[in-house]
């Protein structure tokens, strides 16, 4: 019995410890979750030795690179996301016929532009080769050669709703890609080599608004395109059936906002 008595003490000391030590260990994994992976060690049966880990999807920098110039100039506007179309019926679906052209005919089609640039009813792909380097071009291709792949973080920018027409118009500019050509606040500075001025124009200042003096005469431009011709003059592309009504008023209203 006094032998009993003698150990109780000590029992009871490593039982609180124990307590205590499972309280630490439980305050530190919630303290900590948010930075580490917690790893729960149990007793199972040992993998067979011949398990390999499931195989992570990858793509290569330039595909990737690739993946994120379709989405920043717009392409994705037109051809679909990952180039599955449904956008048009004028603009092809790319991950069937983007393999079966060769990259000489990608590259040439995405620097000289394709498509009927007479009829301003049809969407008509720009010239791209005086604004899209030849690396975002090569990069491009080999997104479309690899059958256009998921790439993470590569939405096209979210557009703010119930913050009125200008916010949501300002998220469209950077979306449909505006802002490649025509530059931040429409403030221009991309070459146009057979233009007049040898520019693309700018959306802002005096001279646009006395040109484009009413909202109909600014959607007009959009839908129809402008400055149409071959490489490598610029070409403004058709939008009419691509951008709904909707989000060019949204546009509009962010074009009147500019100095």
């Amino acid at each position: 019995m006094d032998r009993r008595k003698a150990l109780a003490p000590a029992l009871v000391v490593a039982a609180v410890s124990a307590i205590a030590a499972g309280v630490a260990v439980g305050f530190g994994a919630g303290h900590y979750t948010s930075r580490v992976t917690t790893v729960t060690t149990e007793m199972v049966a040992a993998a067979p030795a011949t398990s390999t880990p499931t195989a992570v999807p990858s793509v290569t920098p330039a595909i990737a690179a690739g993946a994120h110039t379709f989405v920043q100039f717009a392409c994705s506007q037109c051809h679909g996301p990952q180039g599955r179309g449904g956008v048009s019926p004028y603009v092809p679906d790319l991950t069937t016929i983007g393999k079966a052209l060769t990259v000489p005919q990608l590259v040439h089609i995405i620097n000289h532009g394709l498509g009927e640039s007479a009829n301003p009813t049809k969407p008509y792909m720009p010239v791209w080769g005086e604004v899209i380097s030849s690396t975002q071009v090569a990069n491009l291709v080999a997104y479309i050669r690899a059958g256009l792949p998921a790439v993470s973080t590569n939405d096209p920018v979210p557009v703010p709703t119930g913050q009125g027409p200008a916010v949501a118009g300002a998220a469209l500019y950077v979306r449909y890609g505006c802002i490649d050509c025509h530059g931040p606040n429409g403030l221009g500075g991309v070459p146009n080599p057979l233009s007049p001025d040898k520019t693309i124009p700018v959306l802002s200042g005096q001279g646009f608004r006395q040109q484009f003096n009413t909202d109909a005469k600014i959607a007009a431009v959009i839908e129809s395109g402008s400055v149409i011709g071959k490489a490598p003059i610029v070409s403004m592309p058709h939008w009419g059936g691509i951008i709904p009504k909707a989000d060019v008023a949204d546009l509009i209203a962010y074009l009147k906002t500019l100095k």
